[in-house]
C-alpha cells in the first residue's frame, strides 16, 4: 500500500535530484518502512521519468538550478497554511512529530486526537502534509 509518505519520498528525492544532488540518503525511511521503500522510490522515479520523457537519471540532475531565487527575492507576505480534513485523520501523530522536530510546535491535538494547526506558530512549510499517511492534511 502506498502512503502519502511513500509518494512524498518520491518527490523529495526528485526535488534533490533536480537541484543537483547525485546521492540520496534514505536511511530513516528504510529503518521505519523497511527495504521495500527503496523499490517504491525507484518505481516512482521510473514512472516520473517515463511520463516526462527522461531517458536517464542523469537527465534530471540539476535541471532546476536556473530556477533558484535568492532568499531576499522571495515573496514573504503570504503564508499558505495547511488545513486538516478530520474525517480522513487517523490520529497517528506523524504530523505532530514532524512539526515538533521541525522546530515549530504548531500542531496540538484535540481530546478526540485530531490535529489543530496553530496559525500563530505555523510557517506554512507543509511538512505535516508530507508525512500524513491518509492525505488528511493539505
Amino acid at each position: 500500500m502506498r502512503t502519502a509518505f511513500h509518494v512524498g519520498l518520491r518527490f523529495i528525492a526528485l526535488d534533490f535530484l533536480l537541484l543537483g544532488c547525485t546521492n540520496l540518503q534514505i536511511c530513516t525511511a528504510v529503518m521505519q518502512y523497511g527495504f521495500r521503500i527503496i523499490d517504491d522510490l525507484c518505481e516512482g522515479l521510473r514512472l516520473f521519468m517515463q511520463e516526462n520523457g527522461y531517458k536517464t537519471l542523469s537527465d534530471l540532475i540539476g535541471i532546476a538550478l536556473p530556477n533558484i531565487v535568492p532568499p531576499e527575492k522571495l515573496e514573504r507576505t503570504q503564508i499558505h497554511r495547511p488545513t486538516v480534513d478530520n474525517s480522513l485523520c487517523l490520529g497517528c501523530g506523524r504530523c505532530f512529530v514532524s512539526c515538533n522536530d521541525g522546530g515549530y510546535q504548531a500542531i496540538r491535538f484535540t481530546s478526540m486526537r485530531k490535529p489543530v494547526i496553530d496559525e500563530q506558530k505555523c510557517v506554512g512549510c507543509h511538512l505535516c502534509a508530507l508525512v500524513c499517511p491518509t492525505f488528511a492534511i493539505h
